[in-house]
């Protein structure tokens, strides 16, 4: 008993260490993201030690300047860049990629789970199998494409690659593994179509899972940095994320600025996150359950 109570205190004491290993980085980013520009050059010149060091992080006066000028293209900061914009962009493509990611893999695992076409398993793990290459591979044929729709310097460009992905498919359907059939064939003998034991049966019974597959498809979308970065070339349709290398030139001599900046590009993730917190849970183990 004295072992087992010795050895949860260490799994504790391990926990708080790397919850204050990971916690460190935010906490040095929310407080200097308050602190004054001219304060912020000087705030670690000198540190003797840990000690030190930690007594510094708390800015000796706080401001939102650092935010109110972001928002103000052209002005204090001298900028073009339109971090507003950018934001607006940001969810623009992450909000519709999220929802069309939802509807359509939830459909295809449906189909490939519940329909049994012919060669509808052999489909499925040929394209989980060519999902395995890189993405950095579909770079140059994405672009090609992109540029003979028109697309290059449009959001069209942004939401349409990312509207699938053949993992969430994969999440989804071995969810509904555990939803017994008898469901499904109960309420087709009361006379439902697919479309109707798709939308009222299965779709309650997999709410956790799809919550997980919308938190994946709205960080991925989120913090996209290489494809938007590639695809848009006016600063104007630029997303949050792939914008802040433009702002890292542009607010040069601004450091606090960009530590503002980022906590911003960081909020909404980490906010749908607590929201979502407990479907989440309960969806990242992949186990259905069913309540009568």
């Amino acid at each position: 008993m004295a072992e087992q109570r010795r050895g949860k205190l260490i799994a504790f004491l391990f926990l708080i260490i790397l919850g204050v290993c990971w916690f460190e980085p935010i906490a040095w980013l929310v407080a200097n993201s308050f602190r004054m520009e001219r304060e912020f050059k000087i705030a670690y010149s000198g540190v003797t030690g840990p000690l030190d060091y930690l007594s510094r992080l708390i800015p000796k006066a706080w401001t939102l300047t650092n935010y109110t000028e972001l928002f103000d293209v052209g002005g204090t900061l001298n900028t073009d860049a339109n971090i507003g914009m950018m934001f607006q962009n940001s969810a623009i493509v992450s909000v519709v990629v999220t929802l069309g990611v939802v509807l359509i893999t939830s459909l295809a695992a449906y189909a490939y789970e519940r329909m049994n076409f012919k060669g509808g398993n052999k489909i499925f793990w040929a394209l989980l199998y060519a999902s395995m290459f890189p993405n950095i591979v579909s770079i140059l044929p994405q672009f090609r494409i992109a540029n003979a729709l028109g697309w290059v310097n449009n959001l069209n460009a942004l939401i349409w690659p990312l509207m699938s992905g053949v993992f969430n498919v994969f999440l989804i359907r071995n969810f509904m593994k555990g939803i017994p059939r008898e469901l499904d064939e109960a309420a087709v003998i009361d006379g439902a179509s697919s479309f109707q034991v798709y939308t009222q049966v299965i779709l309650p019974s997999i709410k956790p899972v799809l919550m997980v597959v919308a938190l994946f498809a709205f960080n991925g979308a989120w913090n996209d940095f290489l494809w938007p970065r590639i695809v848009m070339t006016d600063v104007n349709n630029q997303t949050l994320t792939a914008g802040l290398r433009l702002l890292m030139g542009q607010y040069d001599g601004h450091q606090a600025h960009l530590i503002a900046s980022c906590f911003i590009s960081m909020l909404p993730p980490f906010a749908l996150y607590l929201c979502a917190q407990k479907y989440f849970l309960r969806g990242i183990s992949v186990q259905a359950s069913v309540k009568g």
